[in-house]
């Protein structure tokens, strides 16, 4: 069980051809290596060719210049917010990278992760500073503030091996898509636009000032959110499970990452409060029960139902052989050898 538990992805494997049992831990780590450089693949060649973007180039400064004054202060302390998070961004990529430094694969996987992430940060900054929301010495004030401090991954229960990052980072991608699609919708209502983009945004490829920054933001983290959650899919496949025993770990000890070392957070949960763009009852709707739809589960009955039966598996099973109802049944054939 070493290597499943300690590495739960291994370095790209070499060109080896898996032959039918028995299963054991080395064949489904094999398995599994394969499945996550497929998955990317194809996440990176739309990454490079539907995501490309940069803040500095491609979001629409005068518009938001011209707009600025539209934004309400929960707006803006919202977004101040979301920079703050985001700014950790070094420290993120760094304790990742310690969690991965035997895997190659999920080295790179990270790097560019990071490497999205990092305009986030920028994206949210530029929108503050040219919706004349705050002033160039404010944010650098607030940046300075968040240099000072260090996020360090064992700050979050559970979060305590390869694949426990990657479930966290599954529901922390989910997170941070719903509260940055409800930002946008706040921007656009302030704006007086309808939620959907007019027809000359859709002609002209993108949306209106700060919309369009939210935008952009939002797909990067859906992106994310995907590409995390097919890793997990396949480690359930692999290693039901740990699998299962890591999501029931994570899923009860899950909170954002670096909230509390934000400056003004106080100011910031204030706005959160006021606009109810998220709470627990607005977790558990929009990020835990979609994410546990995706996974395959009609509910959290049907999840704990798996994590219950899933250690009744018998030994060296075909992974093939098996699937996993909505409702929570591990369903076993003896098709395969």
């Amino acid at each position: 069980m070493k290597s499943a538990l300690t590495h739960a992805v291994s370095p790209a494997p070499p060109a080896v051809t898996i032959v039918a049992g028995p299963w054991t831990q080395e064949a489904r780590q094999l398995a599994f290596d394969r499945a996550v450089h497929e998955h990317y693949l194809a996440y990176v060649t739309r990454a490079l060719k539907q995501r490309n973007w940069s803040p500095w180039h491609d979001l629409p400064l005068d518009e938001m210049h011209e707009r600025g004054h539209l934004l309400s202060g929960d707006t803006a302390n919202l977004i101040e917010g979301f920079m703050g998070v985001e700014e950790f961004v070094g420290d993120y990529v760094q304790e990742g990278l310690i969690a991965f430094r035997e895997s190659r694969m999920r080295r790179n996987i990270h790097l560019q992760w990071g490497a999205e992430e990092a305009r986030h940060g920028v994206a949210w900054e530029l929108l503050l500073k040219h919706s004349h929301a705050r002033t160039e010495m404010e944010l650098t004030a607030y940046l300075d503030k968040i240099r000072d401090s260090h996020w360090r991954q064992q700050q979050h229960a559970g979060v305590e091996s390869p694949l426990a990052t990657t479930v966290y980072a599954m529901i922390q991608e989910r997170t941070t898509f719903f509260h940055y699609q409800e930002v946008r919708a706040r921007v656009r209502a302030e704006y007086g636009l309808p939620i959907a983009p007019t027809a000359e945004e859709r002609q002209r490829g993108y949306e209106i000032g700060a919309s369009e920054a939210c935008r952009l933001v939002t797909q990067d983290e859906l992106a994310h959110h995907s590409l995390f959650l097919h890793i997990v899919r396949s480690a359930l496949k692999y290693f039901p499970s740990l699998t299962c025993d890591t999501l029931a770990q994570v899923f009860a000890g899950f909170s954002m990452p670096a909230l509390r070392f934000i400056p003004k957070v106080r100011t910031y949960l204030r706005a959160v409060k006021r606009t109810n763009i998220y709470s627990e009852k607005i977790h558990e709707e929009k990020v835990h029960k979609p994410v546990l739809n995706s996974l395959g589960f009609d509910d959290q009955q049907a999840f704990e139902n798996a994590v219950q039966r899933s250690h009744y598996l018998p030994e060296h099973f075909n992974p093939e052989d098996v699937q996993l109802s909505r409702t929570g049944e591990w369903l076993v054939t003896a098709t395969h050898a």
